[in-house]
């Protein structure tokens, strides 16, 4: 079975390398076997290989957090799911990147039969980080979503669901091509942020009473600035880093505007706290992408041994949208 292993840590195309190792073990109890369509390649991947993420494993490690794929075998108690297409997040160490992964069943859950692996890839980390993120702000019809990064698959998500629920979107992005595509995904107000200073653009186009919410993925600088683009009452959804871990906040920042800070993890936590509302957001994520208004953003597709060289222009922002990881049945050995 071939896997892409993490040798140790540092940038991915330096650590990352395919092995062909022994086939899983049945599955326990709980648990099923996938057999791996798909791959959704995320910056916590980045993460994962420079040993920066919160759950640090130890090398030799696969990393790869959420995959599309069919079950092939079960453990005693998930024989419900025998046969069935399902999207997953793994639990690490051992991740999605490689032909075949063992989950506890609780982690996977039935996918529309129509819809394309490669397509269904693309939507677990994201547009359920996006979708909790919208959920844990209260995000209302006709107010005004602030989505930093919008090029990125984290930020295309939020704004297509921002959108459907009738929100008012601005975007944040870097260059002409980024904040068209922001644009092409429901942004009302695309910001290249490379042209002009974001907090300025966002105050003139909220007539200078700024964003009821912001979901910012790339912390550092960003993050604290976004604090001046908060409208009375806003709410700020911090859900990652991208950008480097931003300064301590002052409280007293949070008081002046009766501002809401609010800190969201979805891979590492909601999967396993709040499963049922993870499968009613699937879903609603599900009858979205059918109605058409939830296009997942799949821009590049790639194999397993490809997968470190997109990796890398992921960690240097090289990427926009999403990076899907194609696993070929046909290329087993």
């Amino acid at each position: 079975m071939r896997r892409l292993i993490a040798t140790g840590y540092g940038e991915p195309d330096q650590v990352l390398t395919v092995a062909d190792l022994p086939d899983d073990p049945p599955p326990g109890p709980g648990q099923v076997r996938i057999a791996v369509a798909a791959v959704g390649l995320n910056f916590l991947d980045v993460m994962l290989c420079r040993g920066s993420y919160p759950v640090r494993p130890e090398p030799p490690f696969t990393p790869g957090v959420e995959l599309a794929g069919r079950v092939v075998a079960t453990g005693a108690g998930a024989e419900a799911l025998a046969d069935t297409d399902v999207v997953a997040c793994p639990a690490l160490p051992h991740g999605a990147l490689g032909e075949t992964v063992t989950v506890d069943a609780a982690l996977a859950v039935p996918r529309p039969v129509d819809l394309d692996p490669v397509v269904a890839a693309a939507i677990p980390v994201t547009y359920q980080t996006a979708w909790f993120a919208l959920d844990r702000a209260g995000v209302q019809a006709g107010e005004t979503v602030l989505v930093h990064a919008g090029a990125g698959g984290v930020g295309i998500a939020a704004t297509q669901l921002a959108a459907a629920r009738g929100a008012r979107v601005i975007c944040t992005a870097g260059g002409p091509a980024k904040t068209a595509l922001c644009r092409d995904n429901g942004a009302d107000v695309a910001i290249d942020y490379l042209a002009t200073d974001f907090v300025d653009a966002v105050r003139d186009a909220t007539g200078d009473t700024g964003a009821d919410v912001i979901v910012d993925p790339v912390g550092g600088d960003v993050f604290t600035r976004s604090l001046d683009c908060l409208a009375f009452e806003g709410r700020l959804v911090a859900v990652g880093a991208a950008g480097g871990n931003p300064p301590p906040v002052d409280p007293m920042r949070l008081i002046a505007g009766n501002a809401t800070l609010i800190g969201l993890s979805w891979g590492s936590t909601y999967p396993w706290t709040r499963p049922d509302a993870v499968a009613q957001a699937y879903q609603r994520i599900f009858d979205l992408v059918a109605a058409g208004a939830v296009r997942p953003p799949v821009n590049r597709i790639v194999d397993l041994a490809g997968t470190p060289a997109a990796l890398a222009d992921l960690a240097d922002r090289r990427t926009t949208g999403k990076i899907i990881v194609r696993i070929d049945p046909r290329e087993q050995s």
